[in-house]
């Protein structure tokens, strides 16, 4: 194996975990609901790690740059998807379809100006996104696991998960008009 494929090959498994990651999360097995939370964590660290390998060895490819942001929608937002078959009351549909579809209308967009031969900047804030998501359903997952064996108040639990969410989806939606204010000029 080349080692300039490391980078796709860590895209790749984020989105080879993910059918893992959903019956590990139904899984009324306490045991087997923690490798839930085992592959999310080792979805988001393979997002930082095949970016980083990638911009220091120079091993960025064509192929990583259009798979890489779609791996992370599909791993972010099928966690938010299950959330909210869990517990549709504090991680509303309405939520998830924000989400969903600020990241069609950012990819999109993406493709369009790739077509113009242009590029998409890349916002720093839209990276902070993608990284204030995965530390909310890593608290999330945290939450989904251990509900029954911790004892809180489940009632001030579920408000700060209502209330978590709704942030996580402001921050999203602000960062999808960030992206569309600072390409604006390659309309």
């Amino acid at each position: 194996m080349n080692i300039k494929y490391i980078p796709n090959i860590l895209t790749l498994s984020r989105i080879l975990i993910v059918p893992f990651f959903i019956l590990s999360f139904l899984n009324e097995n306490f045991s087997i609901r923690i490798i839930s939370i085992i592959l999310f964590f080792f979805g988001s660290i393979s997002d930082f790690l095949d970016g980083y390998i990638a911009r220091k060895y120079n091993f960025v490819t064509n192929f990583g740059k259009i798979i890489d942001p779609l791996a992370d929608k599909i791993l972010i937002l099928t966690a938010f998807f299950i959330l909210n078959k869990m517990y549709p009351t504090y991680v509303p549909l309405w939520m998830v379809s924000l989400i969903l579809l600020r990241d069609i209308i950012i990819t999109i967009f993406r493709f369009y100006l790739k077509k113009k031969k242009s590029i998409l900047k890349t916002s720093i804030i839209a990276k902070r996104k993608t990284l204030f998501q995965i530390i909310i359903i890593h608290l999330l997952l945290i939450f989904h696991v251990f509900k029954e064996s911790i004892p809180f108040d489940k009632s001030l639990s579920m408000q700060m998960i209502y209330l978590s969410m709704f942030m996580c989806v402001i921050f999203t939606v602000l960062t999808g008009l960030h992206y569309l204010f600072i390409n604006r000029h390659e309309v």
